[in-house]
């Protein structure tokens, strides 16, 4: 007994099927609402993660400063022991110079070591 046209669904089966879509609805805006809150807080733990190799990254980098500013400071104690070397070298011949140059003036200088002229001996008669 078919008549081509379609029976309405019962009354029940419309709210029933209401029900489901709206049940559906509700569900979905749940679910979409907790991945939102998942998301955030990913978003917060990856801040917080980032923060963290932000600070041991700062905290590496002060270290590495201080090891550099240290070794700098040991350089520069260096050059300047370097520089006071130069100069006391620089004094000693010098020195060096001036006394051999003395030398050859007074070959016979009773300060220095080397031949010493004798005294004269009295004449005998």
């Amino acid at each position: 007994m078919s008549t081509g046209m379609a029976t309405p669904l019962p009354q029940r089966m419309r709210l029933l099927g209401a029900g489901l879509t709206g049940l559906l609805a509700v569900l979905f805006v749940v679910v979409l609402q907790q991945t939102r809150e998942q998301g955030q807080r990913l978003q917060q733990l990856q801040d917080k993660v980032q923060t963290i190799e932000n600070a041991n990254d700062l905290e590496r980098t002060n270290a590495l400063e201080e090891q550099l500013r240290s070794t700098v400071e040991r350089l520069q104690t260096l050059e300047g022991i370097e520089q006071k070397v130069q100069s006391l070298s620089s004094q000693v011949q010098t020195l060096r110079d001036l006394q051999r140059s003395r030398s050859s003036l007074f070959p016979y200088d009773s300060r220095e070591p080397g031949p010493r002229s004798l005294p004269a001996l009295p004449q005998l008669p």
